[in-house]
């Protein structure tokens, strides 16, 4: 397994990692991050009973893909579209950062949506999540073929 490049250096005054995301790749990775969601939402939806287990298996779901983006960078979505999350340093977040990301995107629907098209207009391509936690996505990781195995944890490489 390879390791995506870090972003490029940047002059000291910049701030923010280069080359970033565009719009439309990182709504392609975020949309293949959402179909698993959709799934356990459409499998319990017409038992109120499931409806309550469906939004607490929706909530762990985005809390572990936070989690996974937050220690390697990359969602499956991101790992497919070749992107990856890092802070203005270029560096992987953490785990907590990369949970409250993903829920600190609530903000960006409660006005219609429209932080999620915030990157579109924005100088620094972020969304309101993104400003929150300071995070960037950028371009430049390996394209990795969908495969299951991007929604399973990092196999720890063994010393010995």
């Amino acid at each position: 397994m390879t390791t995506p490049e870090p972003p490029q250096p940047q002059p000291a005054d910049s701030g923010v990692p280069r080359p970033l995301a565009e719009w439309g790749t990182r709504a392609a990775g975020f949309l293949i991050d959402w179909v698993p969601a959709a799934i356990i939402g459409a499998v319990f939806y017409r038992v109120a009973f499931f409806n309550l287990l469906a939004g607490l298996a929706s909530a762990a779901y985005w809390a572990y893909i936070g989690h996974l983006e937050g220690t390697t960078g990359q969602t499956p979505g991101k790992a497919i579209m070749g992107t990856r999350l890092v802070n203005q340093h270029g560096e992987i977040i953490g785990s907590g950062p990369g949970i409250g990301r993903k829920f600190a995107h609530i903000v960006d629907g409660l006005v219609c949506g429209l932080g999620f098209l915030l990157p579109l207009v924005d100088a620094q391509k972020q969304t309101i999540a993104d400003k929150l936690i300071n995070t960037y996505v950028v371009t430049g990781a390996d394209r990795k073929p969908f495969a299951i195995e991007l929604w399973m944890p990092p196999r720890q490489e063994s010393s010995g």
